[in-house]
């Protein structure tokens, strides 16, 4: 896995910070359709709040985790979400989730944004 570019992404300004927040936020709006960020679970996945540092398939609230999901043994870290993000069925093959983000940079603004869900 190759981080060092991803973190260049992250890193990387150019905007300032309030049209960048906005960006990453925005980026996030394919993610709503399935997922919240206020701390309940939506029926197709749980919350992304809090989900930096948090374990795969440990929200309490959302009964529909696989169970390739539930052994994955995953922390969701920056590097896991991206390989995550990147390819979920290929990551934890038997994921419900389908749905990848093969463009580095929205995954990036994802993935700021998801840093941002405390």
């Amino acid at each position: 896995m190759k981080i060092f570019p991803l973190l260049v992404l992250l890193a990387s300004g150019g905007l300032n910070a309030a049209d960048s927040a906005a960006q990453d936020k925005a980026a996030y709006a394919t993610c709503a359709a399935c997922h919240s960020i206020d701390g309940t679970a939506k029926p197709m996945g749980p919350t992304l709040q809090g989900i930096v540092g948090r374990k795969a398939a440990s929200v309490s609230a959302y009964k529909g985790y696989t169970k390739a999901m539930r052994t994955s043994g995953i922390t969701w870290t920056i590097a896991e979400l991206d390989a995550f993000l990147k390819a979920p069925t290929k990551r934890v093959k038997g994921t419900m989730m389908t749905m990848s983000m093969p463009d580095d940079k929205k995954r990036a603004a994802v993935i700021r944004y998801l840093q941002t869900l405390k």
